[in-house]
C-alpha cells in the first residue's frame, strides 16, 4: 500500500508576485496535499507530503495551470525525510536575507478581469484607475526589495482598508498577495492640476471626476501630462492636425514619430495592418507600442509620422490610461514626457517643472515610481516580430543563458553610449535592464547610476567580471575603468558593485569587448546558441562601434564565437568629414561617399549638395583634418537618403535620414531589381559600393522616381551582403550560420530580403528576438563574452 512521502522543491524563475503560491495553494488542497509554500530570496519554496501519485500530479499540474505572468526556470526537488508540521496545506510568511535571484516581475498591463470591474458601476472598484490584481497592474516600477511584498514596494504607505485586506488575504481570491491591491477608500489617489500645481476641480469642466476632465480638455485641444505606471506620457488628441501641431512645436519634435493609444484592437485596425502576431502583442500583458504600416485611407499619419507609412499603435496599459481613451473616444497621441535628450519624467514635482510651457494640465497621482520604464516598442515584420526597445511589460524579465554558462563568473555588463541598456547575470538568466537612454544626458547618466545601484540592491549582487565596450570614451567604460586599481583589479567604486558587503573593496576582473563582436555574441545567446558553438558569420550593420584597428567599424563582416572574433570583411571606407558633424549631418557622408569612390564629378547633379562647402570638405578629407575613416552603414544610408533628395539638411532625431529612405522604398511598388555592390575577395573581404554609386547617379540623372532609387538601393545592398556571405563561405567555414545584427538590421526591408536570399541558399540566419539588434541588445553580447573569456 503507498505511504505519504515528504518533498521539498525548489522553484526558480519570475514566480513571486504573478499569483504563483495561490496557485500552488490551489493544486496542492485539490489533490488532498499538506505542507507550505512561501517565498525568499531565490523564488518560492515548497514542503509538501502525499502519497507519490498525488505529489507527481502536483508537479504536471503546475506546469500545467502556471500563472500568465509567471516564468518557471528549473524546479528542484530533495526527499523530506521528517514528518508533516502542519495540518492541511498553507501559505507561509516570506524569508527575507541571503542571496536574491528570484525573479523580480516586470509590469503588466490591466487585466480583462480588472477592465470588467474598472467600467462596472456595480463595483466598488468603479472607475478607479489603480484596479489591479495577481495577473496585471504594476511590478518593476514599484518594488524597492526583493522578496516581493508589499511593505518593500510604494504601495507601503497606502494601510488595506478591511475588504482589500481580505481580498490580500485569501488564497482564493484573484488578489491573493498581490502587493499593489487597493480601492478608492484606501488606495492612491489621482488629481487634475494646472501649470502652478493647484488641483482642478472636475466639476469646473462638467466632469465626474479628474480622468474624465483629462479628457474633456484634450478634446478641446489640450495637452495633457499623464502620470503612468514608469512615467509621464504627454497625451493630446490624434486626429486634432493642430494639437499635434503644437505638440511638436512646444517639444521641439519636428519630425520624429509619435506612438498612438487607441481603446481597442478594432480601432487599431481601421488605421493600420495588424498580423495576428501583432494582435496577440497588443493584448498581450506586456501591451508595447507595435509599428505597423498604416492603412491608405488613414489621413492623419503625416502628422504623427512626416514621411513614414507605419505608425506605432498600443492599448491601454492601466486603467486609469483605459478610462481615459474611452473618455476621450478618439485615438490619443501617447509620447513619454521629456524634455529633449533627457530621460522621462517621473515625479510630479519633476513634472510640473520640466513640461511647463509644453502641458495644458497634469493628471497626477500619488503612487511613488521607483523605477522609471519606458514603453516597450516592437516592429512588425514579414519573418515576426522584431523588438525596437525593451522596457515596460519585458524587463527585467531574465533571457535564459545557453548551455555551457551555467558556472559562469556573476557578472555585470554596462552596455554602450547611446539606446544604453545593461545586464547583469543571476541564477535565473540574464537580467536586462529596461532602456535607459543616452548617456551623454546628464540625467540620463543619472538615472543609470541610479538604476544600476537599485538593480544590485535588488538582487544583492556583487560582480566577479564587469564587462564594457572596448571604445576609449564610452562614459559607462571610463567608470568601470577607473573603477578598478590598476594591475589590482580590485573595485573601488561603489557606483559599480553596490554595498553588498561592510567592505567597499571587492575583487573583480574587467574585461574590454569590441563593440561588434558584442553584437554577434548578443544574437547568439537570444538564440540560445550553446557556449562552444562553432563560429558563425556575424553581419553587424551600424552606425558606428570603436574598432579592433582603432577605427570607426560599422559595415563588418566577422568570424565569431563567444570567446572571440577576426574581421574577414567590411564596408569599404568613407570618411566622416567633421566627426560628429557627419553623424547630424547627411550630406557630408555624400560628399564623403563621391569621394571614396572616385565619383565626386557627380556632385553637380545632386540638389542636395547646393550651396554646400563641396570642395572645402573635399580638402579635409584629403588631408585627415577632422575627418576619421569609418566603414559604417548607417552613414552609407544617410548619403544615399541625401543623395536622392529625401534627407534634411541636419538630422532631429537618430536614423531619421535611413528610416525616410526606407519608408519611401516600402511605396515603390512593382519596382525590381537592385544597385549592385562589389565584393573584393582577401584575408578580409570588401563590400565596395561604387557600382552602386555609378548606378544611382545615373539613374538621378536620368530622373529615376526616388520610391524605385531607394527600393533598388535596399535591394542591392541585401544582394551584397549574400554575395559576400557566398566569398566568405568559400574562403573558410562553409557551414558556418549567419547572424544578422546592428541597429541597421532594425530595417524592415533590409532585414526581410537579406534574410530570404539567404535561406533562399539552405543557409541557417539567425536574428534577434528576446534583446534589440540595436545597441540596447549590447549588454547582453557583453556579458557573455566576458563569461566565456572569464573561463580560460
Amino acid at each position: 500500500m503507498p505511504v505519504a512521502q515528504g518533498e521539498r522543491f525548489r522553484v526558480t524563475g519570475v514566480v513571486q508576485g504573478v499569483g504563483f503560491r495561490p496557485t500552488v495553494w490551489r493544486i496542492a488542497n485539490s489533490l488532498h496535499l499538506s505542507g507550505q509554500v512561501l517565498n525568499d530570496g531565490e523564488g518560492v519554496l515548497i514542503d509538501l507530503w502525499g502519497l507519490p501519485d498525488a505529489v507527481e500530479c502536483f508537479i504536471r499540474e503546475l506546469e500545467h495551470q502556471c500563472p500568465p505572468l509567471a516564468t518557471i526556470e528549473s524546479i528542484e526537488r530533495t526527499a523530506l525525510n521528517r514528518p508533516c508540521p502542519v495540518e492541511g496545506f498553507t501559505i507561509a510568511a516570506s524569508e527575507s536575507g541571503g542571496h536574491i535571484s528570484a525573479g523580480v516581475p516586470a509590469d503588466a498591463a490591466v487585466c480583462p478581469a480588472c477592465i470588467e470591474e474598472t467600467l462596472n458601476p456595480a463595483s466598488r472598484r468603479y472607475r478607479y484607475p489603480f484596479t489591479n490584481c495577481t495577473h496585471c497592474g504594476p511590478r518593476l516600477s514599484i518594488i524597492k526589495t526583493m522578496p516581493y511584498d508589499r511593505p518593500g514596494t510604494s504601495m507601503a504607505p497606502f494601510r488595506f482598508c478591511k475588504p482589500c485586506k481580505d481580498e490580500y488575504d485569501n488564497p482564493a481570491d484573484r488578489r491573493f498577495h498581490a502587493q499593489p491591491v487597493a480601492c478608492p477608500e484606501c488606495g492612491p489617489k489621482v488629481w487634475l492640476s494646472d501649470a502652478g500645481g493647484q488641483s482642478i476641480d472636475p466639476d469646473t469642466v462638467g466632469a465626474q471626476d479628474a480622468i474624465e476632465a483629462a479628457a474633456r480638455l484634450i478634446a478641446e485641444g489640450k495637452i495633457v501630462a499623464v502620470r503612468g505606471l514608469g512615467g509621464f506620457h504627454l497625451a493630446c488628441d490624434a486626429t486634432n492636425p493642430e494639437s499635434v501641431a503644437w505638440l511638436r512645436e512646444r517639444k521641439q519634435r519636428p519630425a520624429k514619430p509619435f506612438a498612438v493609444m487607441v481603446k481597442s484592437i478594432e480601432t487599431a485596425a481601421a488605421f493600420c495592418e495588424v498580423s495576428p502576431e501583432s494582435e496577440k502583442l497588443l493584448a498581450g500583458s506586456a501591451s508595447p507600442i507595435v509599428l505597423m504600416p498604416v492603412k491608405k485611407l488613414f489621413p492623419l499619419v503625416e502628422g504623427l509620422a512626416p514621411g513614414l507609412g507605419e505608425l506605432g499603435m498600443m492599448l491601454p496599459t492601466s486603467p486609469l490610461h483605459l478610462l481615459l481613451c474611452r473618455d476621450a473616444d478618439v485615438p490619443l497621441v501617447m509620447t513619454s514626457a521629456n524634455l529633449s535628450g533627457n530621460p522621462q519624467c517621473t515625479g510630479n514635482k519633476e513634472a510640473l517643472a520640466d513640461l511647463a510651457g509644453i502641458a495644458d494640465a497634469w493628471l497626477l497621482h500619488n503612487r511613488e515610481i521607483v523605477t522609471r520604464v519606458d514603453d516597450s516598442v516592437i516592429r512588425q515584420t514579414a519573418i515576426g516580430p522584431q523588438l525596437l526597445r525593451r522596457g515596460r511589460g519585458y524587463a527585467p524579465l531574465p533571457v535564459r543563458l545557453p548551455k555551457g554558462f551555467e558556472a559562469a563568473p556573476a557578472t555585470l555588463a554596462l552596455g554602450g553610449e547611446v539606446k544604453n541598456a545593461f545586464c547583469l547575470t543571476t541564477g535565473q538568466g540574464a537580467v536586462v535592464s529596461q532602456y535607459i537612454g543616452d548617456l551623454e544626458s546628464v540625467r540620463v547618466w543619472d538615472d543609470f547610476e541610479e538604476s544600476l545601484s537599485h538593480y544590485q540592491s535588488l538582487y544583492r549582487f556583487a560582480p566577479e567580471v564587469v564587462a564594457v565596450d572596448s571604445h576609449p570614451e564610452y562614459l559607462a567604460s571610463k567608470l568601470a575603468r577607473e573603477a578598478i586599481s590598476p594591475g589590482s583589479n580590485r573595485l573601488k567604486s561603489k557606483k559599480i558593485m553596490g554595498d553588498p558587503k561592510p567592505s567597499n573593496q571587492f575583487e573583480a576582473r574587467l574585461i574590454e569587448v569590441q563593440h561588434h563582436h558584442a553584437h554577434v555574441a548578443a544574437c547568439m545567446a537570444d538564440n540560445g546558441l550553446e557556449a562552444g558553438h562553432p563560429p558563425v558569420l556575424g553581419v553587424v550593420f551600424d552606425g558606428l562601434g570603436y574598432g579592433d584597428d582603432g577605427t570607426i567599424w560599422g559595415g563588418e563582416f566577422l568570424l565569431a564565437d563567444y570567446r572571440s572574433a577576426s574581421r574577414i570583411g567590411h564596408l569599404k571606407t568613407a570618411s566622416l568629414p567633421g566627426g560628429v558633424m557627419a553623424v547630424r549631418q547627411p550630406w557630408r557622408n555624400l560628399v564623403a561617399a563621391l569621394e571614396s569612390t572616385g565619383l565626386s564629378g557627380g556632385a553637380i547633379y545632386l540638389d542636395a549638395l547646393e550651396n554646400k562647402p563641396v570642395a572645402a570638405l573635399g580638402q579635409m578629407i584629403a588631408k585627415g583634418i577632422n575627418s576619421p575613416v569609418s566603414s559604417s552603414v548607417g552613414r552609407l544610408f544617410d548619403a544615399v537618403a541625401a543623395a536622392v533628395g529625401i534627407a534634411p539638411d541636419t538630422l532631429s532625431y537618430e536614423g531619421e535620414a535611413a528610416i525616410l529612405l526606407e519608408a519611401q522604398a516600402s511605396r515603390a511598388g512593382n519596382v525590381r531589381g537592385g544597385y549592385r555592390f562589389g565584393v573584393k575577395p582577401g584575408e578580409c573581404a570588401e563590400l565596395d559600393p561604387t557600382p552602386m554609386w555609378q548606378a544611382l547617379l545615373e539613374d538621378i540623372r536620368q530622373g529615376e522616381q526616388t520610391a524605385a532609387m531607394a527600393y533598388r538601393f535596399h535591394a542591392g545592398l541585401a544582394y551584397g551582403v549574400a554575395d559576400m556571405i557566398d566569398v566568405l563561405r568559400a574562403q573558410g567555414p562553409k557551414q558556418a550560420k549567419v547572424v544578422l545584427s546592428g541597429g541597421v538590421f532594425q530595417n524592415r526591408l533590409l532585414l526581410e530580403m537579406t534574410v530570404n536570399l539567404l535561406t533562399g541558399k539552405g543557409i541557417e540566419v539567425l536574428v534577434h528576438r528576446q534583446v534589440p539588434a540595436n545597441d540596447g541588445g549590447l549588454a547582453l553580447g557583453q556579458a557573455v563574452v566576458a563569461m566565456a573569456c572569464a573561463e580560460k
